[in-house]
């Protein structure tokens, strides 16, 4: 991808300044965007922006000024179908990291850029990729209450537990909770190694893929936060985001406002940027071991 070198100059947004540097991790991460957009054409995989990165779109035209990384979501199906591509298609500079190809359990993936630094965990080995990146979230269904019962969130919520708190969940267990699932299911999915009960977890998913009219990443539904039409992604229009088009959902209104109110109007000006050390000219690796990362 090709930038003008006024892209690179730090600039005031909304009162709030982008330093240089900023302009630097967003270039990496458009780089990243415009290598996962080819990949998602090249494989017939359909993928929106998404989440603050849709906000950034529709009222800045690129990033909200103090943001710091770019979101994309994808249905269940065609992330599961990506998870397959990537692990044969995706190679050095770039690294797709998830459940089964790094040391982290996470319920998304990420697609990094391993000539560059973004250190959330300083105390992991320098082999855990810690470069600049792109997040990828699955959207799954969640209950509608009609198509789609409660109980079937509940059991998507006790096989999560599984994988995030198993101590938790055996403690709730042994003091005779009730669950949607049997106690003997839940004990032997708590007996599995942790990646086996992240497959079961996706595979269940994938088995309620096209059951609700609500959908949502689950863990966000999870945390209480408000679930989507699925109708709102059916089809799909494209809007500026900085010097690319990135793909949005046509109801992009009633999603931004379902997930944030008065979206246009800027609530607060937060720095997202501190906890999270960025270098977009240096790997990881040459941080990883060294103090005061």
């Amino acid at each position: 991808m090709q930038f003008e070198d006024k892209f690179f100059e730090a600039e005031e947004r909304c009162g709030y300044h982008v330093s240089a540097k900023m302009k630097k991790v967003w270039a990496v991460e458009l780089n990243l965007l415009d290598y996962f957009d080819k990949l998602c054409q090249e494989y017939n995989l359909r993928y929106f922006i998404g989440f603050g990165s849709l906000l950034g779109a529709v009222r800045h035209q690129g990033f909200i000024p103090w943001d710091d990384d770019i979101d994309v979501v994808m249905f269940r199906d065609e992330y599961e179908k990506l998870k397959e591509i990537a692990g044969e298609k995706v190679g050095f500079p770039y690294f797709f990291q998830n459940s089964y190809t790094d040391t982290m359990i996470w319920a998304f993936a990420k697609l990094r850029d391993s000539r560059t630094t973004a250190i959330e965990f300083p105390d992991f080995p320098p082999e855990f990729h810690q470069g600049i990146f792109i997040d990828i979230f699955p959207i799954d269904d969640v209950p509608d209450g009609i198509t789609m019962k409660p109980i079937i969130g509940q059991m998507q919520r006790e096989i999560w537990l599984s994988i995030v708190e198993p101590e938790r969940l055996k403690a709730l267990i042994d003091s005779g909770r009730r669950f949607a699932l049997e106690a003997n299911l839940l004990l032997e999915l708590l007996r599995m190694p942790v990646r086996e009960r992240m497959k079961m977890f996706e595979d269940f998913n994938v088995s309620r893929f096209e059951t609700s009219s609500r959908v949502n990443f689950l863990t966000d539904h999870f945390m209480g936060f408000p679930s989507m039409l699925r109708e709102w992604f059916t089809d799909t229009v494209y809007l500026p985001f900085e010097n690319t088009m990135v793909p949005a959902p046509a109801a992009y209104e009633s999603l931004l406002s379902c997930l944030y109110g008065d979206y246009m109007t800027p609530s607060q000006i937060p720095n997202m940027h501190e906890g999270i050390f960025l270098d977009p000219d240096a790997p990881y690796t040459q941080y990883i071991n060294k103090e005061g990362v």
